[in-house]
């Protein structure tokens, strides 16, 4: 699809600005010299959460200690109000007390501290937070014996006590161990108390610092300051590496610390935000955020992908200084997905301020559901699309073995000149599929003629083992004579098509032994299919 590129211009004091020519809204936005900044704490904010259930922000101070509610209007992005303070106990312990803050699916918000270690073998205690919702007032605090730093970067995957917590942490500064990240693997044991599954190292200097983000529990996106690079990790079940997976090329800047992973129907993105790390503001060139397809990058086994420059799907021209230094490269973005297939970020800078954007447009042709079936004897694909631009339609693929596709046929895109931002609905009838299992899948042309081939295969098993068929005379000469086991032949359906998957005859079953006649149909060979409600079978005729 042809890739949206966005801009938002705001004035002199920009949180963020882009350079290319579809524009994000800017809904709102609280920059460092704005009254609320220090009100809501966002000088020494390095974290916001958001959960989509009750539409709200929270929005973390790590030294004051407190975490702040804004309820969003989601009628009206613009409009957002602050509903007060999340419960926290007096007898909290731990520096850095909401370093960073998360939301898990269920609602359940877990927050963590920062332990930044003297030395490597200097031990401390990592504080891991848990308030059921927004309205518990007696939340849980669970205490971890580590070593190093930790609490730089949280995630959570999963509900419940089959949620999964991962922190992760940097080597800098502990010495002989700083080229050895880890990352925190946290579950729940029987008594619902958070306990370490494993450590994981992920890796050199930084390398878990800056953001964990995962697409499932086992698979996960790590990136960090400083050119570290960002990198998928495979876990095994017992949440050792399996496999790592580099995410390189210039389009990434090295400087971009945070990188949040998100799914559009299925397209795959992640979001790259942070500002250049320097010790004082002269060295922050300004505000960044940045959006990629990783859609191809993350597919196949190669250890390293290179993302080409059309994967960006949103550029920008750092803003003006605005706000003290940002040391450890902390940010934080959250998307949501709205209804109208736009999505909306909230974008947070530490030091440096807060904003909410929504995109003009929807992201590329977004695929929201693709299967296959036997219908009525025939091979039946039904697919749903959420969103499109450019395009121009789709070609469906078979192959007999699930490995080597070939085009049966293209069918065009509903939308008006290729671009819709409403739910459309396309079916296919594969006539000239063989007997025996079909595996399926799309790819979908643009207008200017590029593709992509979706990841999704489904398959179709046309058999008729319960009806034994036998044709004769073939080769034929002006009929043929059908014959099956079945007596339920008033089910039974006779089709047959040319070698260009014309249909020429057909006929309703009318006896157990029928003659279809062959007059009128030049010589050549014939694809006879006789079908039940449920199954199928394919015949060769040769007509002389």
């Amino acid at each position: 699809m042809k890739k949206l590129l966005l801009c938002l211009m705001l004035a002199s004091t920009s949180f963020i600005s882009f350079s290319q020519t579809v524009p994000l809204t800017t809904n709102w936005s609280i920059l460092s010299g704005n009254p609320s900044f220090t009100s809501l704490g966002l000088s020494n904010a390095a974290s916001i959460a958001y959960d989509g259930t009750g539409h709200k922000l929270y929005v973390a101070d790590r030294n004051a200690p407190q975490i702040k509610i804004l309820q969003l209007n989601p009628l009206n992005l613009g409009n957002y109000t602050i509903s007060g303070n999340l419960t926290i106990k007096a007898d909290w312990l731990g520096t850095f007390k909401f370093n960073k803050i998360r939301v898990a699916t269920d609602g359940a918000i877990y927050a963590t501290s920062l332990y930044n270690a003297a030395s490597a073998t200097t031990a401390g205690k990592l504080y891991i937070y848990r308030w059921e919702n927004d309205a518990d007032t007696e939340p849980s605090s669970f205490e971890l014996n580590v070593t190093g730093r930790f609490g730089d970067a949280l995630a959570v995957y999963g509900t419940g006590a089959n949620t999964k917590i991962y922190v992760g942490g940097s080597g800098t500064g502990i010495a002989p161990n700083n080229v050895q990240d880890k990352m925190l693997v946290l579950g729940f044991d029987v008594n619902n108390k958070i306990v370490v599954q494993n450590i994981v190292s992920v890796g050199g200097n930084n390398f878990s610092r800056g953001s964990i983000s995962p697409i499932s529990d086992t698979e996960i996106i790590i990136n960090g300051p400083q050119s570290v690079g960002i990198r998928k990790i495979k876990l095994n079940p017992d949440y050792t590496i399996a496999d790592t997976k580099v995410l390189s090329s210039t389009v990434l800047d090295a400087l971009y610390s945070n990188a949040q992973y998100f799914e559009s129907g299925i397209k795959k993105y992640i979001v790259l935000s942070g500002s250049v790390i320097g010790s004082a503001p002269a060295s922050n060139i300004g505000v960044r955020m940045r959006v990629v397809d990783v859609t191809s990058a993350l597919s196949g086994l190669a250890s390293s992908a290179t993302l080409s420059s059309s994967a960006e799907l949103y550029s920008e021209t750092p803003a003006a200084v605005s706000g003290g230094s940002n040391p450890n490269g902390y940010a934080d973005v959250v998307i949501r997905k709205n209804a109208d297939g736009t999505h909306t970020f909230f974008h947070l800078v530490y030091g440096h301020g807060l904003a909410s954007y929504t995109t003009d447009g929807t992201l590329p042709v977004s695929l929201s559901s693709f299967n296959a079936a036997l219908v009525k004897g025939e091979s039946t694909l039904t697919w749903s699309t959420a969103s499109e631009t450019n395009n121009k339609g789709f070609e469906v693929l078979r192959s007999t073995d699930g490995k080597s596709f070939s085009v049966v046929d293209f069918v065009a895109s509903k939308a008006a000149n290729g671009n819709s931002s409403t739910s459309l609905n396309y079916s296919y009838v594969d006539r000239k599929a063989q007997s025996g299992i079909s595996y399926y899948r799309l790819k979908q042309i643009d207008l200017n003629g590029t593709s992509e081939l979706f990841d999704q295969i489904k398959s179709v098993n046309l058999i008729l083992n319960a009806t034994a068929v036998q044709v004769y005379p073939n080769p034929a000469t002006s009929y043929v004579k059908v014959k099956t086991s079945t007596t339920d032949f008033k089910n039974l359906k006779y089709d047959l098509f040319d070698l260009n998957g014309k249909l020429v005859l057909s006929e309703k079953g009318k006896d157990t032994e029928q003659e279809l006649s062959l007059k009128g149909l030049a010589p050549s060979v014939y694809y006879l299919k006789v079908s039940t409600n449920t199954e199928q079978k394919m015949v060769k005729i040769i007509k002389n």
